[in-house]
Formats: C-alpha cells, structure tokens, sequence
C-alpha cells in the first residue's frame, strides 16, 4: 500500500465564540499503484464535539507533488477553506500507458470556474431568435450558419440555395469538405462535409427537413430520421431513413442516395457537375441553379452539358420522357437538421419561401 504526505494548513474564525481551530487530523491514502488524485474527508468539531463544518472533495491530479484549496461554501454563515499540499513517492503516470480509474466516492465539490460550453448546434445557442449564428459543430472550430427558431424547436441550415446570391456549386470533391458560400435566408450556402460528420455524430440524433420552393410556394417538405454523414475515410456517406418511402434521397433507380458516398465528376462515373451522394441519380440540390422564367420551375430539356437543375424527387417510379430526375429546378431550398419530435412539423408551413 502507496501512502500519501499530506501537510495540511486550515485557520478558521468562529466570530460569535471567538474561537480559532488550528490543524485537525486528517488520514489520507491511495490504493493504487498510480497516482490519480485522493479524496478528503474534513469534520471539524467544538471541544464538546458539536460539528461546525463537514464535507467531501476529491482532488483529481496526476502530479507527485503540489497544492490544492478548497471552499465549502455555507448559506448564512460565513465560508470553509483549506489549504492542502502533498507530495507522493509515486512516479508520475504515462498517459500513453496508463487508464485512470476512480476508486473513491462521488466527492461534493465547491463552486468552480468552467469555460461555457460552446454550441454546437441552434439548439444550443443563448440567442433564441431566428438569424444567423455562431455554432462549433466539431467543438473547436466556429462557423455561422442560419438558425429557424421555432415555437416547437431550433433548425440548423447545413445546405440552401437561393437566387439572392449565386455561387458556383461547380467545385473540386476537396472544396465540399469545407464550407463555401454565404448563410441565410435565401442564400447559396454549404456547411462542409467535415462539420456535417462532426454535428451529426456528436451524440443528438438528428432528423433532417428538406424544403422546396418555386418563387414563394411550398411545393414540398420531406423528412428524414437518423441523419448522419460519415467520416472523410469512408466518403462521406450518407445514412439516413425517409419518412415517406420511396421519394427524395429514398427513391431508387438502382440504388439511393442515402447509403451512397459523397462524389463529384472527378469522383463519379456518370458526367456529374456539383457535388452530391449520386445513388439514384435522380436528385441534386447542389444542382446548376436556372432562371425560373415560367413561373413554375419547370424545365423542358436540360441543356447539352447535363447541368442536371436543383432537383429533388417528390415521386417514385419514372418521370415524365423516362428521366430519373424530376423536370423541374427549384429557385429556393435548404436542408437543415433538428432534434425535436418530428410529429411536430408543421408540413403546411411556407415561411421559409416567402
């Protein structure tokens, strides 16, 4: 058994008896072979033993030797502190080598000071209004993004596309691992493959929204559960279950785009321009952006080059001349993520295309 030194120091001022309690005894020990910390057991007691203060606290180190202080805080009394320093013949852990393990109690700590955590998502932001923020989706890095605060939950925009500004979606495979574009309503904007796989595995579960608009009409709204993006490593696939089978990221012409990894033309067989997970070929809301000119977004033929058109599929089976792709290009859409209970969506809502 591995003893611990301890050389400890506490003055305390009774101000209404006027006494003054010098070093009481305190027995500390660890039990295991690598220093992880200790626990402090402290009573402090009258002569006639009437208890004036007792607690629990654990210092957590590594450290051989050094010093520690500690406040019991006492509502309508003035406070406790005491002052440790220790020192072990213990040698000092390899952090390569060693798993800390806890032996001891869960102490009662004192007040401390901890960084405020930083959000990751909208949900987690203090600003509860509807706008652009400031989020960490990796928990290190910061990015704005647009946050749809809602009367039932927060929406975090991680993809939209609109005709307010325009921005080549015409990138290499390397440029969509990183964000590009602006956010907001109405604006062009790509969260990057990197923050979408840190925000969707960072613990939440995430259901996507899908809205699209042509002009200020909702012409659909899907939803999707589970929404994850897996790692650079694996490309970025795409895992996520449809609401409605069989549609959007679900349909299916040989295989879907949910469960496809993340590619562009340099990366994908067919003669894609813009960056999408091509299962089914039949979607793309990075897709080349056309002027909506009938009012209806609708288009007749895509031009020589495949610019297949901001496309999602909002039917099964075969469009109409037998395409994949719906022959529409939508002028306004977005993904954007959410925690709360999908039941909740409000399906009719068209807000976000007025």
């Amino acid at each position: 058994m591995l003893t611990l030194s301890a050389f400890l120091r506490y003055q305390k001022r009774c101000v209404q008896r006027k006494l003054l309690f010098e070093k009481p005894n305190i027995f500390l020990r660890n039990q295991t072979t690598i220093l992880q910390g200790f626990n402090v057991s402290l009573k402090l007691t009258t002569s006639d033993g009437s208890i004036i203060d007792q607690y629990n606290f654990h210092v957590d180190s590594t450290d051989g030797q050094g010093i520690y202080a500690y406040t019991s805080l006492r509502p309508g009394t003035i406070s406790t502190t005491i002052s440790i320093a220790w020192s072990t013949n213990i040698p000092a852990p390899n952090p390569e080598t060693t798993t800390p393990v806890f032996t001891g109690s869960t102490p009662t700590q004192g007040p401390t000071t901890t960084a405020p955590k930083l959000p990751a998502d909208c949900d987690d932001v203090e600003d509860k209004k509807s706008g652009i923020q400031v989020i960490y989706p990796d928990g290190i890095n910061p990015i704005s993004v647009y946050c749809d605060q809602t009367t039932v939950g927060a929406y975090t925009v991680i993809q939209s596309r609109g005709t307010s500004t325009n921005i080549s979606f015409d990138l290499p495979y390397a440029n969509y691992s990183d964000w590009f574009g602006e956010s907001g309503v109405g604006k062009n904007f790509w969260m990057g493959l990197d923050f979408m796989n840190a925000m969707s595995n960072n613990g939440k579960s995430y259901n996507l929204q899908i809205d699209l608009c042509c002009g200020t009409q909702l012409r659909a709204k899907q939803i999707y559960h589970g929404f994850k993006v897996d790692t650079k490593a694996n490309q970025y696939k795409l895992t996520a279950t449809a609401d409605l089978p069989g549609i959007g990221l679900d349909y299916s012409s040989q295989t879907k785009d949910i469960g496809a990894p993340f590619a562009t033309q340099l990366t994908y067989s067919l003669p894609k321009t813009k960056g999408w997970w091509f299962g089914s070929c039949g979607n793309n809301l990075n897709g080349f952006l056309y002027p909506s000119t009938s009012g209806d977004c609708s288009v007749k033929n895509f031009d020589s080059t495949l610019l297949l058109g901001i496309n999602m599929r909002t039917s099964s089976g075969a469009s109409t001349g037998g395409y994949d792709v719906d022959l529409v290009s939508y002028d306004r859409v977005r993904m954007a993520l959410f925690t709360f209970d999908s039941i909740n969506v409000d399906k009719s809502d068209s807000s976000f295309c007025n």
